[in-house]
């Protein structure tokens, strides 16, 4: 499920919880009202009709004709169901009904305020049903009780008004619920529109993409807002500009101008552009960026551009060679999806795609938390296609670490580590027959030496071709081969560092390579 749709039904199920908590807690509360105010209006009534003047005078004398109707005449104008006066032996002196009048008052309820002189209400059963009865004493003149006065609500008639109010109280619910809805609706086409109908994994992922991307790129890239400060550059721009600071990252946000103040005079012009930092020259030039935020983008690269070039050739090729195994590779699995569908395999050709996605996001993520290099992670992400595509298993060591370095040291870097995973994986592939075809890449950069290791299950080294495994053009394959191992001695070479290998106790092949990292800055 999508994750505005999960927004969605999240906050419809908490904001129905929510509601449903709160309308049994206000139809407990409306109840528990309804009833004290009907208490409350039965026991004024009582009180006023205890001491009703002709009331006290029935009652003194005994009897009275009229009273009936003098009580019932003030009900009627009430929302009481019935008002009862009864002298102090619970005799009725009126009642709705006149068959029952002279008869005992049904209920011992009302005993306290004859014995006790109480007012109070309670609920009990009387001759007309259920109800809530209100009590208050009749007082003569010399202070003792000489009858009482009872008024009732009928529970059929409380409970009728209790159910209009739960009508509506359930309207309102309802309302609320709609206008959540509607609410919920509203966010999620806002952070459809926001995030481009796309899901926050894949926003994440490529970004990740884009950065391997921006970090392969030898020209050096600085994006700048409307006051020239940093909202984007690559480790190209960071080394070439020798900027301060332990990392690209924490630029973020600083002006350019403070930091390369060479490139003050480039930051008023427009197009091509020519500006020295620190002794070195460059040429750029400039491209508007527009949306949200406007700003700028300075492209720039050092005049003579040969390394730069031949960087950006080996990119290319490496980025050509990489789009070519994933064009084979998702068109067999277009190739399995039409299959499927064809078949009539609906769910088995989305558990198909949800399974490449996963596992593509989780290698991605998985190389991204060792290798901060994103250059030697573009490449080695390539090396896993060009492996799978093969039929050959290459693992990451889960030890594996490799930090940033200045864009020259990663060109060297991505040589040796290139060259050495398409000899392993070629030499793995050759060996399928005699042993799964597996290679292992092992990076160290946690101590003071930068160290890698590839180590593929091959059939090993010729021994005849050993002493001179290095030199230019020795290979046991035929065609235009033998130049990668020489190109990695070179390169280690010229660091300052040392290439070993050797056949292991598991008949597999180990090359390493060891440089000093106070060599690589």
């Amino acid at each position: 499920m999508k994750l505005r749709h999960q927004l969605v039904t999240l906050s419809l199920g908490l904001s129905l919880l929510l509601i449903l908590i709160l309308g049994c807690l206000l139809a407990l509360f409306m109840r528990h009202l309804l009833e004290n105010n009907l208490k409350e209006k039965g026991s004024d009534l009582a009180r006023v009709l205890a001491a009703d003047s002709r009331v006290v005078r029935a009652l003194e004398k005994g009897s009275d004709p009229g009273l009936r109707d003098y009580v019932q005449g003030i009900c009627s104008r009430t929302d009481a169901a019935y008002m009862v006066v009864t002298d102090e032996h619970a005799r009725r002196l009126s009642h709705p009904s006149p068959e029952l009048v002279g008869q005992t008052f049904r209920g011992e309820d009302i005993w306290p305020a004859l014995q006790s002189r109480e007012s109070y209400c309670s609920r009990d059963v009387g001759t007309l049903g259920p109800a809530i009865r209100c009590f208050a004493p009749v007082v003569g003149p010399d202070g003792q009780a000489i009858g009482a006065v009872a008024v009732g609500y009928l529970m059929r008639t409380v409970e009728g008004t209790y159910q209009e109010r739960i009508a509506l109280l359930v309207g309102a619910i309802a309302a609320v619920l709609g206008c959540g809805l509607l609410l919920a609706l509203w966010v999620q086409h806002l952070l459809r529109r926001t995030l481009l109908d796309l899901e926050p994994e894949t926003i994440a992922n490529r970004f990740a993409q884009q950065d391997l991307v921006l970090e392969g790129i030898s020209e050096g890239i600085v994006a700048l807002d409307n006051q020239h400060r940093i909202t984007m550059l690559n480790s190209a721009a960071f080394y070439q500009l020798r900027l301060p600071g332990t990392g690209r990252h924490a630029l973020l946000g600083r002006s350019l101008a403070e930091l390369a103040p060479g490139l003050v005079p480039a930051l008023q012009q427009g197009g091509a552009v020519r500006f020295t930092v620190q002794g070195d020259d460059f040429v750029g030039h400039w491209q508007e960026l527009s949306g949200r935020e406007p700003g700028r983008m300075l492209i720039f690269s050092r005049p003579d551009g040969t390394g730069s070039l031949g960087m950006q050739v080996t990119h290319l090729r490496q980025y050509g060679e990489m789009l070519r195994i994933q064009t084979h590779e998702f068109a067999n699995k277009l190739s399995s999806l039409s299959g499927l569908l064809q078949l009539g395999h609906v769910d088995q050709a989305v558990d198909l795609i949800q399974q490449e996605n996963e596992a593509c996001q989780n290698m991605l993520q998985d190389l991204l938390r060792v290798i901060e290099n994103k250059p030697v992670a573009g490449l080695i992400l390539g090396k896993f296609s060009r492996a799978r595509e093969l039929g050959v298993e290459l693992v990451l060591d889960a030890g594996s670490a490799l930090g940033e370095y200045p864009a020259e040291v990663s060109a060297d870097l991505i040589t040796c580590i290139g060259n050495l995973l398409d000899n392993g994986i070629r030499a793995a592939w050759g060996n399928r027959e005699h042993a799964a075809p597996r290679v292992l890449l092992s990076l160290d950069d946690l101590g003071r030496r930068l160290v890698i290791e590839v180590e593929d299950s091959g059939e090993g080294v010729d021994e005849a071709l050993a002493d001179h495994l290095f030199d230019y053009g020795v290979s046991r394959q035929t065609g235009d081969h033998g130049v990668g191992l020489f190109l990695v001695k070179k390169t280690v070479a010229r660091r300052g560092g040392v290439i070993e290998w050797r056949r292991t106790a598991e008949q597999t092949t180990l090359f390493g390579i060891y440089l000093n990292k106070n060599q690589l800055v």
